[in-house]
């Protein structure tokens, strides 16, 4: 049988999308987008017995108008300029920095932070229609930002990561128009370790939020941090009361990311680090008793693993996971000029038996994981850093976006600028079978991508792209592909210290059967946070649908009868099971 699959018919198949005209408004209901109503108030069932029988009231409104469509992205410049200090070139101030996306206000649109290298971080207020307005939000040095409730008393705090320290914390109080009202330089108590990459979720499904961190242990050297006991490498906090316990998962790491997740399908979430320069990857799965396991559940990983995203791209229901790396696109002399320092430095490190210096497409079998990176054409783009999953032309299968290139006077001397510049790569699902490039969507950039996010940040049911740039300014790409319709869903769980639901997984399936299948991640890619909303594109669907909750606590909410080309809220009115 193919491994095509969707919404419709026995093999979960929906037939594709096909564009409208260019000039051609789409407008997908003519409904005021911002009178919410109320939809239903329904009872989900998990295990099928009554005892867990979880309430839920359910808010949706319609997506906004979608406004003309181009069958392309149109690229838009931010206020927000990534440096590092001087003309620096070092590979350290090479590897840039992230951004976040996350709705810091609670007005229902997410916002966007910027981390910087060197200057402010910038904050922007997103004011609807795509209009932002930036502040300042904190001078400094900084990796990875991400927007999480840290506390949870119900608003979104700002994370950011140094790399040579602690994370530091932007909290927020709930109150204030401008960044200087609302937020407050803190620690965040307990979560004092070496930090260039984090992830947080909810370990254990307790209803509150631990956190992984990963240092970069290259840069600590650079920096001369050589002591770092036990507060180096890979470190665990689970939280416990108001502050977090810590363990060290490995003493050693070039963690450029983290993720948590389910690997193994057993419903817990394990934890995967990414780590750089020849380090071979880290996986541990949690047991049913809260103790950890080292693994080795792939039969390939990266050689330095730049970033870390997961996406079902077959629809088969099981997430599959992708990690970049430095491969080049092609093997033309300039390239392999341009290369020839990075090759050297490849050939001359030891790694394992697995490691491969290329991106990396680990496919779930539903038993374990194969490799698909080349039958799929996505393992050579260039040195990439972000490389995420979504559905861009809203058709029901996810896309696949990187963006690359590197600037390091030790690396490319012998290169204008000592940079490498190369055209981020953009990749259409074709049914689930085979990614295909399509630089007709205009995602073609050579500005140099580090940390990136895709989110609906004008609330008209498409993904838009935001991508935190090196050495030129940040840059939004405002989604105007034709056709296709959407559903975006938004959890909350009140009364927890998991506000938002990290860690749910959320299911979509049509009056037909299929199901397309999404996780609310707290940290996506490279060194950027994600948004709590996930997006479903369903193609030419016109629903019913029907969404189905599994919260990080194991019970299962279901909510049917719901139209396409609208955004839900899904409420949880039931207590969180205590393991």
């Amino acid at each position: 049988m193919s491994r095509k699959s969707l919404l419709e018919t026995s093999a979960h198949q929906m037939p594709p999308i096909r564009p409208r005209p260019g000039g051609v408004r789409r407008r997908p209901d003519k409904r005021s987008p911002w009178v919410a109503v109320v939809l239903a108030m329904l009872i989900g069932v998990a295990c099928g017995t009554s005892a867990d029988a979880i309430d839920v009231n359910v808010e949706g409104s319609p997506h906004r108008d979608r406004g003309l469509c181009e069958d392309r992205f149109v690229p838009h410049d931010l206020e927000h300029h990534t440096r590092g200090p001087g003309a620096s070139r070092s590979m350290f101030d090479g590897m840039g920095a992230g951004l976040a996306v996350g709705d810091v206000d609670l007005d229902g649109d997410d916002d966007v932070v910027l981390a910087n290298l060197s200057g402010d971080t910038s904050l922007l207020w997103n004011d609807g229609g795509l209009q932002f307005r930036r502040e300042a939000l904190i001078e400094g040095r900084f990796r990875q930002a991400i927007i999480v409730d840290s506390d949870g008393d119900g608003s979104n705090d700002i994370v950011l990561t140094t790399g040579v320290g602690r994370p530091l914390l932007m909290r927020n109080s709930g109150s204030g128009s401008t960044a200087g009202e609302r937020f407050e330089r803190d620690e965040i108590d307990g979560l004092d370790a070496y930090t260039y990459s984090m992830a947080w979720g909810d370990l254990g499904g307790d209803g509150d939020l631990d956190a992984v961190t990963g240092a970069y242990n290259a840069e600590l050297t650079a920096e001369r941090r050589l002591n770092l006991g036990n507060k180096g490498g890979v470190g665990l906090f689970e939280r416990d009361g108001g502050t977090f316990a810590h363990t060290q998962l490995a003493p050693e790491s070039q963690a450029l990311a983290a993720r948590i997740g389910d690997i193994d399908g057993d419903g817990r979430d394990d934890i995967y680090v990414g780590n750089d320069l020849a380090t071979p990857d880290y996986v541990w799965f949690a047991g049913p008793d809260g103790s950890w396991t080292e693994a080795a559940p792939f039969a390939q990983t990266a050689f330095s693993t730049m970033g870390i995203d997961s996406g079902d791209i077959d629809n088969d229901g099981d997430l599959d996971l992708f990690a970049t790396d430095m491969k080049p696109m092609d093997d033309r002399p300039e390239t392999i000029d341009a290369y020839a320092n990075v090759q050297s430095d490849i050939d001359a490190s030891p790694t394992d038996d697995i490691q491969r210096p290329e991106n990396v497409l680990l496919l779930s079998t539903g038993d374990g994981f194969a490799s698909g990176a080349p039958s799929f054409g996505v393992e050579a783009t260039g040195w990439s850093w972000s490389g995420l999953f979504g559905d861009l032309d809203n058709d029901g299968f996810v896309d696949l976006y990187v963006v690359n290139g590197m600037v390091a006077d030790n690396l490319f001397e012998h290169l204008p600028d000592a940079s490498l510049v190369e055209t981020n790569q953009v990749f259409r699902n074709i049914e689930g079978e085979r990614f295909a490039p399509t630089a007709s969507w205009g995602l073609d950039d050579t500005t140099g991508g580090r940390g990136m996010a895709m989110a609906d940040l004008d609330f008209d049911g498409d993904l838009d792209i935001v991508v935190n740039n090196l050495n030129a300014p940040s840059r939004l790409y405002e989604n105007r592909l034709c056709g296709g319709s959407a559903v975006t869903v938004a959890l909350r769980w009140p009364d927890t210290g998991n506000p938002h639901a990290i860690g749910a997984q959320v299911r979509l399936r049509g009056s037909q059967g299929g199901a397309l299948v999404r996780t609310i991640e707290a940290a996506r890619g490279y060194l950027s946070g994600a948004s709590a909303t996930v997006h479903f594109g369903v193609g030419e669907a016109f629903g019913p649908v029907e969404v189905e909750v599994t919260w990080p606590d194991g019970r299962v909410a279901t909510v049917d009868d719901l139209d396409v080309n609208r955004h839900v809220t899904i409420t949880r009115t039931g207590k969180a099971a205590r393991p």
